[in-house]
C-alpha cells in the first residue's frame, strides 16, 4: 500500500506534500490532509481488501455535483488501489461551529433544509432500495452488542415496527445520503446558500422515504437538537415541500426508531469488539432520540417492549463498554 500511495501521489503532482491526519469515521477508510505550496487536498484511502465503497463514493459525488450541491471535487483517483485525492473543504465542521455558538444551530439548519429538498426533488440514480426486512435486520446489532439487551423483547418490538415501515415504504422514495448529520457537513460560508453545506460520507446512499435524511439530521448522535427546534424544523420542511405534517411526523418517528436502534448497536459493537469507544458518550443522546420517536402515536404501543428489551445506558453500562 505504501509504494502504491507514493506512486499515486507522484502521478497526481503531490509527491512533496506534507501529510497530517484527519479524524475518520467508524469505517476502515483513512483520511489525510496534504499541504504543499499554499494548497491543500484530502487523500482518502480505501483498502480494496476490506472496503469497496470508492466507486459508490465517486458515483454519488458526480450526482451531487450535477445537482449544483457541494461535494468535493475529485482531483485524482485510482480505484484499483483505493486512493482518491479530494478537494479540501477546510476545517469548519458544522458540529464544531454549533458547539462554539449553539444559537447558530437554527440558522445553519434552516439553510440545510433547502439542500435536503434539492436532493429530494432531483431525479434519482440507480441505488439500493432497502426492504422492511433489511431495515429491521439492521437493528439486530443492538441485540448482540448493547449491554443487557433482551432479544426476545426487541424481536417483539420489531414485529410491531414491521407493518409501520411496510406502509411507509409504499410511498415515494428519494435519494437519502443516509449518514446526513452535522459531523458530515463542512460549512463553506463563501458559497451560495444552497452550496454552503459541504457534503461528506455519502457512499452508502440509498432510496427511501424523503423523511430519512431530515430525521438523520435532527436525531444526530453527535449533536443535541432540542425538541422545540426539532419540531420547528420539521414544520418548516413540511411547509416548503407541501407534505402533510401528520404523515411526515409519522415517517420521521418510524425511521427514527429504526435508525437510532441500529446506531446503538453500531456504537456498542465498535466499543466492545474494536476498542473504538469515542462514541460511547453519545449513547444516552441516541437512546433519548430513540425513545422520543417511539412516543409517536403510531409507535406508542411498542414502547413497553422497547423499554424491556433495551435498558437505559446507565453509567455502569457505559463503563462496561469501555473496560
Amino acid at each position: 500500500m505504501d509504494s502504491a500511495r507514493v506512486s499515486f501521489l507522484a502521478n497526481a503532482g503531490w509527491a512533496n506534500a506534507t501529510p497530517s491526519p484527519v479524524a475518520g469515521d467508524l469505517s476502515t477508510r483513512q483520511y489525510t490532509r496534504l499541504s504543499q505550496s499554499n494548497a491543500t487536498a484530502i487523500l482518502m484511502t480505501c483498502d480494496p481488501a476490506t472496503d469497496t465503497s470508492l466507486p459508490a463514493f465517486l458515483k454519488m459525488t458526480r450526482w451531487l455535483q450535477d445537482q449544483s450541491l457541494s461535494a468535493p471535487d475529485i482531483l485524482a483517483v485510482d480505484t484499483e488501489s483505493g486512493f482518491a485525492l479530494l478537494e479540501d473543504f477546510g476545517t469548519d465542521k458544522l458540529t464544531t461551529l454549533i458547539s462554539k455558538d449553539p444559537a447558530s444551530q437554527r440558522r445553519y439548519y434552516e439553510v440545510i433544509l433547502d439542500t435536503l429538498i434539492a436532493i429530494r426533488n432531483a431525479p434519482a440514480p440507480k441505488l439500493p432500495e432497502p426492504t422492511v426486512q433489511d431495515l429491521c435486520d439492521a437493528t439486530t446489532l443492538a441485540d448482540e452488542w448493547y449491554p443487557n439487551a433482551k432479544p426476545a423483547h426487541l424481536d417483539a418490538f420489531r414485529a410491531g415496527l414491521e407493518p409501520v415501515l411496510a406502509q411507509l415504504l409504499q410511498g415515494p422514495r428519494t435519494v437519502s445520503l443516509r449518514d446526513f448529520h452535522a459531523d458530515n457537513i463542512m460549512w463553506l460560508a463563501d458559497r451560495h446558500p444552497l452550496r454552503q453545506p459541504g457534503l461528506l460520507d455519502y457512499q452508502d446512499a440509498f432510496l427511501i422515504s424523503p423523511a430519512y435524511d431530515l430525521m438523520s439530521l435532527l436525531t444526530d448522535a453527535r449533536t443535541d437538537v432540542a425538541p422545540q427546534l426539532q419540531h420547528d424544523l420539521i414544520s418548516a420542511y413540511a411547509r416548503r415541500t407541501g407534505d402533510d405534517p401528520a404523515d411526515l411526523g409519522a415517517a420521521f418517528a418510524a425511521l427514527g426508531v429504526q435508525r437510532n436502534l441500529r446506531i446503538l448497536g453500531i456504537f456498542a459493537r465498535a466499543a466492545r469488539r474494536e476498542g473504538k469507544a469515542h462514541h460511547v458518550p453519545a449513547l444516552p443522546r441516541v437512546y433519548r432520540y430513540l425513545n422520543d420517536c417511539c412516543r409517536h402515536a403510531t409507535l406508542a404501543h411498542l414502547a413497553d417492549d422497547l423499554a424491556a428489551g433495551l435498558p437505559a445506558p446507565s453509567p455502569e453500562r457505559l463503563e462496561g463498554l469501555t473496560t
